[in-house]
């Protein structure tokens, strides 16, 4: 039966392989002229005159059935793909596995800054939510002080609702059948309904919850809910008690609920307490929920004008200060913007990389099929069918690519949850949802694209003459070595860049950790405590529990010393004072400010912080003695530069005893993160000034957190309603301060490893090829005298100019975007000459063997193969 016939039966039955059936025919009769010795041209015009009017017919079919064909040419090439990569498995495998490597990264990597950048904040109407910080002229990232707050709520026309938090939350007992520690925050009336939080059980604050001196009511957070009180239906209308005070529990919060605060339960702002009265008292974190269709600018005017009036009629304590308005998004997600989108930049570049090298892999597969190719165009074959088909090819390898790197994306995606900083925002809402697979789909299609261009347009833009007169050896052609060439130099540019960029960051790391915190680390635990107020209202009461719990705890075995801080360093928290300093003259609400610590006798003997001049506390800092305060180097040289600052007096805006004496300096520490630079502070005793809320810190000659068991022991014999939390050692605290540095380069360390890894592939992969086909000038350079040395250095040359190319074009590339890092940086100029030096030798060393591999090979040829198989 003819090839025509063939084909009207085909016609009439309908059949989905009619084309893959007359390529097939077509090929085999063009390929059997060849073979016979007839030139391309001949061969070409007979396959034609045989089949003349195939095409005809195929057209006319398709005319008839335009969808139903398109159909039908899309399952083919799909089955032709399919079989095409089967036959070839180590190919499609290594193919499969390189690009799920750079789809799962970025899949993994975009499921982060879904959840934490792009996807809105999980609260109603986020885009209207503004928050608040006091400016003035010492600061413009200062609180607002309740009195503020008040007339800001009050006086606005531009916000529904304006409300507030206190700082920080703080620690307090949960007195029941074990008492407990349990994080407080204060809160104004309508803080959930603002957020758009609905309470579970109960309700809300309101503006009456307000109205008492000590809170009244509070609302538990729905985990303190399940674990102290079994989950409880009828919570709602008993009473608790928090730091030896019944409150009325009025409301239970609904699970993984968004907040802002670590809080597990919540108290309404008690503004008839005398603490609340002073404008100087500035601690409320405020947050505005604009009405509709008012702009930013409209609010900050009417804002700014509240803050004008109030600067006149409280001049003494308001006068230069205003608000700084920003949306709420930009505070909670703008800190980590930067590295998360770093780390984008980095997978993309990753990706890249992948699909340099799958290309260079295509390209030296499509010179195996150079004939396929040619007989096809020799047949009819438009240029247009020949592109789908190869692309079909690369889009059915990324699909599959796409589909491994998703399962590598979701065990991607667990690590980071597990590794990842604390203070990520919404960590744990990082999953591989809807939103990821589909962009993991539009990715894995685009990145077929992209590795599949190439080498489609350099295969079926040949010559079929030139292909069907080849040897029986396949050749690449001068266009596909240079194609594949500038492949590998791009990959190699874009590995130097993500290496610099991981360099800079490892060394600004480094740099980070080498930082003298000022303070020892090492054998010391801490922990929190936090007195009843109602039990320890009197100042005199909190100090005789600090004398007896430190005399007992003292006389534990392998105790070397303990003491008691406010505020500990590097752990987040941050309280300041404002003061004047006698003699100097100020301005209507005009002071001085520095950071402020109430601590115990041995604080600074225990943390081995240095007494420069004069002396630390005694036993003889008591409340019926002189006030007395302890500044540190840079305070000393801020405010009494060239002077001696010892019996100098400071009046504090509010402290027990207003004016006190300077007795000594210590030296300076980090207390609010390794990368800041050491501020101002002055610190107070804590028997004149005993706080309610510490932290313990207790130094051990080894194993301090053995400890705990007998500290806790020590609390509770005291005070049965008494108990410590928190333990931790200084040292844990200290890694957890750059644990998001850390992350940022572990992760983009790890990518850039992985780029370099694939950049050495790709270029040992270019050169093997490049040896294969090179086989017979080898073995003829080999007979007529070449020495192996010869050989090397032929092949070598090669592989280091296209390094050394790729490491110019990096480099360049390198000093242009390094300077996008400079914000994550430590200590480290974003074009430090010795990371760059560094990784352009690195990368030459890792290109040079990887090119040597296949060079050493060449040397080995037997010329007697190499010209029987010419």
């Amino acid at each position: 039966m003819s090839l025509f016939d063939k084909l009207r039966r085909s016609i009439r039955n309908n059949r989905p392989d009619l084309d893959a059936e007359i390529q097939s025919h077509l090929q085999m009769s063009a390929t059997d002229h060849a073979s016979r010795g007839a030139d391309a041209k001949s061969a070409g015009e007979a396959a034609r005159r045989e089949f003349g009017n195939v095409a005809l017919v195929q057209q006319t079919t398709r005319d008839q059935r335009p969808f139903a064909a398109a159909l039908d040419d899309l399952a083919q090439d799909l089955r032709y793909a399919l079989r095409t990569l089967r036959k070839n498995p180590a190919f499609t495998l290594v193919a499969i596995l390189t690009l799920a490597l750079g789809i799962g990264a970025n899949t993994a990597v975009f499921s982060v800054i879904d959840s934490v950048i792009l996807r809105p904040l999980p609260f109603a109407h986020a885009d209207r939510l503004v928050w608040f910080n006091g400016k003035f002229p010492l600061s413009d990232l200062a609180d607002v002080s309740p009195p503020d707050f008040l007339d800001y709520r009050a006086s606005n026309q531009t916000f529904d609702r304006l409300v507030a938090m206190n700082n920080d939350p703080s620690p307090s007992n949960l007195s029941g059948d074990r008492s407990q520690q349990v994080l407080v925050s204060i809160v104004t009336g309508g803080f959930f309904e603002t957020l758009g939080i609905t309470p579970t059980i109960g309700r809300d604050f309101t503006p009456s919850d307000e109205q008492f001196e000590i809170p009244q009511s509070a609302i538990l957070g729905h985990g303190i809910w399940m674990r102290a009180f079994g989950s409880d239906p009828s919570i709602v209308g008993k009473t608790i008690r928090l730091d030896g005070t019944s409150v009325t529990v009025v409301g239970v919060l609904p699970a993984d609920v968004p907040l802002l605060s670590e809080a597990q339960i919540w108290e309404p702002t008690p503004m008839r307490n005398p603490g609340m009265q002073h404008r100087r008292g500035h601690f409320f974190k405020m947050i505005g929920l604009r009405k509709p269709g008012v702009t930013q600018a409209q609010a900050a005017a009417d804002m700014d004008s509240i803050a004008e009036r109030l600067s006149h009629q409280y001049p003494d304590t308001n006068q230069g200060w205003s608000l700084r308005q920003r949306p709420l998004a930009e505070v909670l997600i703008g800190p980590v913007r930067p590295a998360m989108l770093l780390i984008a930049g980095a997978v993309g570049l990753l990706l890249l990389i992948a699909c340099g090298n799958v290309a260079n892999l295509l390209l030296a597969r499509s010179t195996a099929r150079r004939r396929e190719f040619a007989v096809r165009g020799a047949l009819g074959a438009s240029r247009g069918r020949m592109i789908r088909q190869t692309l079909t090819e690369s889009i059915v390898l990324a699909l599959a690519g796409g589909t491994l790197g998703i399962l590598g994306a979701i065990w991607l995606v667990r690590l980071l949850r597990a590794i990842g900083p604390s203070n990520l925002p919404r960590l744990n809402e990082i999953e591989v949802d809807t939103t990821v697979l589909l962009f993991t789909a539009g990715i894995s299609l685009l990145t077929g694209l992209i590795f599949g261009l190439i080498p489609a347009l350099q295969s079926s833009g040949r010559a079929f003459t030139d292909a069907l007169k080849a040897s029986t050896r396949n050749t690449a052609s001068g266009s596909q070595r240079r194609v594949g060439s500038v492949l590998v130099v791009c990959q190699v540019a874009m590995s130097l860049t993500l290496l610099v960029g991981a360099g800079l960051l490892l060394k600004s790391f480094w740099r980070l950790t080498q930082v003298n915190p000022g303070f020892q680390t090492t054998h010391i635990v801490t922990a929190a405590l936090g007195l009843n107020i109602p039990a320890y209202t009197e100042e005199a009461k909190r100090f005789r529990f600090w004398q007896e719990f430190e005399t007992r705890a003292v006389a534990l075995p392998g105790l070397e010393s303990i003491a008691a801080t406010s505020e500990l360093p590097l752990n987040g928290e941050h309280n300041d004072s404002s003061f004047y300093i006698e003699g100097h003259t100020y301005a209507p609400s005009e002071f001085d400010d520095a950071n402020f610590r109430e601590v115990s006798n041995g604080y600074f003997a225990t943390m081995r912080i240095p007494v420069l001049s004069g002396r630390g506390f005694t036993g003889q800092d008591t409340a019926n003695s002189t006030g007395v305060v302890v500044i540190n180097e840079a305070f000393a040289n801020q405010y009494f530069k060239n002077q001696n600052p010892i019996g100098k007096h400071l009046r504090l805006a509010s402290a027990t005893k207003p004016d006190i004496e300077i007795i000594g300096v210590v030296g300076n520490i980090h207390h609010d993160s390794l990368s800041e630079s050491r501020a101002p502070e002055m610190y107070v005793p804590f028997g004149q000034d005993p706080t309610a809320q510490m932290h313990i810190v207790v130094r051990a000659a080894a194993n301090p957190e053995n400890l705990a068991a007998a500290l806790k022991e020590i609390v509770t014999g005291l005070d049965k309603d008494e108990s410590l939390s928190d333990f931790r050692t200084l040292d844990a605290i200290r890694d957890a301060s750059v644990a998001q540095p850390r992350f940022s380069t572990q992760l983009l360390g790890t990518f850039a490893a992985l780029a370099l890894i694939l950049a050495a592939v790709g270029l040992y992969g270019l050169m093997a090829y490049s040896v294969t086909q090179r086989i017979s000038e080898i073995g003829i350079r080999v007979a007529l005298g070449a020495s192996r040395a010869n050989i090397l250095s032929l092949i070598l040359k090669r592989g280091s100019l296209l390094a050394l190319c790729g490491i110019a074009v990096g480099l360049v590339a390198s000093l242009a975007l390094s300077r996008l890092l400079s914000s994550l940086l430590f200590a480290v100029r974003p074009t430090d000459p010795i990371t760059f030096s560094t990784v352009s030798a690195v990368l030459a060393a890792v290109a040079l063997t990887a090119s040597y591999i296949p060079a050493h090979r060449a040397t080995r040829v037997d010329p007697n193969i190499s010209l029987r198989h010419e």
